[in-house]
């Protein structure tokens, strides 16, 4: 509030009075005392304002005196309370009287309250347990001149005690001839050796010569729940911010982005460049994915997606055994997806348009052609690439089954539809 004084009234700012005059805020105008607009007074007039003055005084000290403590009445003496407590318009503020002190009161910081409740007391339980688990690693072109710039940072999960780590295919840029430099959470560093890499999954091993390391706990990734809390552990941006966690939730499971290989966790937790190949953590820093990618739009924020931890697990095991996926099968042709919409427009059933055979495919030799659709695998209709490959993934190298195929026959409205029954191979690439 804009506050002035002047002629003994406060909350109000005013100009100044002319000598004789004082201002009545009610009225807003300046005027002069009544007296002084008489012409006279008669002795009687005199003697009445004597009496009144001397009344006011008497009416003003019993006020002032009850105003400080001296009147108390009976009931308040019972009850404890002061009462005819009341501030005249009459009375100015005044600041205390005060400087520096050296024996006055200071202040200082308390303890955080341990409220095992709280999501913060959670996150950095996570964070110390995860930590040790979670690795730099930094990429090199093929070869092991160290003294070369790095291609790339990345993150990585220690899963033994004994040196390997698993991390992203597309870390180590998805060759096993990289070369790979492993800064632990201690800061210090080994030269790693890539065991193997799935780069349909995009996920890779490294084994490093260390022992005595702390080493992740996988949880099982089929039992989450959209809502479940989750953190993200890696370093984003690579070595500077090493070790960085963010917090988020399950916002989605069984998430396609591409291939059909994986069927990705999705998170509002930030993943960021660098997180690439770093753990998703749930409540008791269990590994429940492996980060790997994002949607990176100026229209998308907090979309980032993990590798759900069953299929690291599976892959791992697979790459550490034999350097490669050694059962998954393969029909050796690239395709796509035939869409509802191409479907309509083309009059033809869904399922994959053949785009290449390879010289190695299961199909080589048979009647299918580039441009036929594939629609069914072993009597299972499919629509797309990812049912495809889902379809495929429940056989072994070396199975029979049968491939349902269509051709769009320019002359006939129906095409022609056939089956092939072929042998599967196994998928080294």
């Amino acid at each position: 509030m804009n506050q002035s004084f002047g002629n003994n009234y406060y909350g109000q700012g005013y100009p100044a009075a002319q000598p004789g005059q004082y201002y009545s805020p009610v009225q807003g105008v300046y005027s002069y005392p009544y007296y002084a607009m008489q012409q006279k007074n008669t002795g009687g007039r005199s003697a009445l304002i004597c009496v009144l003055g001397a009344m006011a005084i008497v009416l003003t000290a019993f006020v002032l005196f009850g105003m400080s403590g001296g009147f108390v009445s009976p009931e308040s003496e019972r009850s404890g309370q002061m009462t005819n407590e009341f501030i005249k318009d009459t009375v100015k503020p005044a600041s205390p009287s005060a400087g520096p002190d050296l024996n006055g009161p200071q202040i200082s910081a308390k303890s955080i309250p341990d409220d095992k409740s709280e999501a913060t007391t959670i996150a950095s339980k996570v964070y110390e347990k995860a930590a040790p688990f979670i690795v730099c690693i930094t990429s090199y072109k093929e070869g092991m001149d160290y003294t070369l710039d790095a291609l790339s940072q990345g993150s990585g999960i220690i899963i033994t005690d004994d040196g390997y780590i698993a991390t992203n295919s597309h870390v180590v840029d998805d060759s096993t001839k990289t070369g790979v430099m492993i800064t632990l959470s201690d800061n210090r560093e080994f030269i790693g050796t890539i065991i193997g890499v799935d780069k349909k999954t995009d996920i890779a091993v490294i084994k490093i010569d260390a022992s005595d390391l702390s080493a992740a706990e996988f949880a099982d990734s089929d039992s989450l729940k959209v809502g479940q809390l989750a953190f993200a552990l890696g370093n984003p941006g690579g070595s500077e911010f090493a070790n960085s966690l963010t917090q988020g939730a399950i916002s989605a499971v069984g998430r396609i982005l591409s291939g059909g290989y994986v069927h990705y966790i999705q998170t509002d937790a930030a993943i960021n460049p660098g997180n690439s190949g770093g753990a998703l953590l749930n409540e008791h820093a269990q590994v429940i994915g492996m980060n790997t990618a994002k949607i990176a739009a100026v229209d998308y924020e907090g979309m980032g997606f993990a590798i759900p931890s069953d299929t690291v697990i599976d892959i791992v095991n697979k790459l550490i055994k034999y350097g490669y996926v050694n059962d998954r099968v393969k029909l050796g042709i690239s395709g796509k997806s035939c869409t509802l919409y191409m479907s309509k427009a083309n009059n033809v059933p869904r399922g994959v348009l053949i785009t290449r055979i390879d010289s190695d495919s299961s199909l080589s030799g048979t009647d299918v052609r580039v441009n036929d659709i594939i629609t069914a695998v072993n009597g299972v209709d499919i629509s797309s690439m990812e049912d495809m490959i889902v379809e495929l993934d429940k056989y072994k190298p070396d199975d029979r089954i049968t491939v349902s195929v269509y051709r769009k026959n320019k002359e006939s409205k129906d095409g022609k539809k056939f089956d092939v029954s072929v042998t599967l191979k196994a998928d080294k690439d």
